[in-house]
């Protein structure tokens, strides 16, 4: 049961809370911001249970409550076999559509990925290869032949190139120099397929 006294949107009969989601779906992150702004504390609702609907959402707060959810207690918190299947299908196997001993090996091992000295190496990458970056464009403007009319940036193709360039140093230690090449490097152009597959 939904405490009676648990702040949230305007709940109606059969349906909970499930309009306002509905309504603010497409700027949903901002609108679940201004709520927590709104009501300082943890808030959620009811919502219908079928079709995939849990029956009841609610937005966590404060730090203290997610330290004991995510951390003390989390088994206590599992995502159950909904969520698992909808999550499974897009993410597989991961820690977001996992629980118990799965997840514990899962998050053991992201941890490692966010200690201090990789934060600080994957910021020494990134800044080296803006600065690539900036001097290819640079470059470009020099060998420009009418200053006035300038050329065209793909910026997809840009922001590709820079991670992949970011990621394959961070991850493998190799630079596959996308940002100076004319063309993609072949590593990159399978990755990218493989993104439509």
């Amino acid at each position: 049961p939904i405490p009676p006294d648990l702040p949230g949107p305007k709940r109606y009969p059969w349906i909970g809370y499930l309009w306002h989601p509905l309504k603010y779906w497409h700027i949903w992150p901002t609108e679940t911001t201004r709520l927590a702004k709104l009501y300082k504390r943890t808030w959620g609702g009811p919502l219908p249970n079928f079709g995939g609907l849990p029956g009841a959402y609610f937005y966590i707060h404060d730090e203290e409550n997610l330290r004991y959810i995510l951390q003390n207690k989390f088994n206590n918190y599992v995502k159950g076999d909904m969520w698992k299947k909808v999550l499974g299908e897009i993410l597989g196997v991961g820690i977001f559509a996992v629980d118990g001993e799965r997840w514990h090996v899962h998050r053991k091992l992201m941890s490692n990925m966010f200690s201090r000295n990789l934060l600080r190496h994957s910021a020494d990458v990134t800044r080296k290869k803006l600065s690539e970056l900036v001097y290819v464009f640079n470059k470009r403007i020099d060998e420009s032949d009418d200053a006035e009319e300038g050329f065209d940036i793909d910026l997809q193709d840009v922001f590709f190139r820079l991670t992949i360039d970011i990621t394959t140093i961070i991850t493998f230690g190799i630079d596959l120099c996308s940002i100076q090449r004319d063309q993609q490097h072949h590593f990159a152009l399978a990755f990218d397929e493989l993104s439509f597959l």
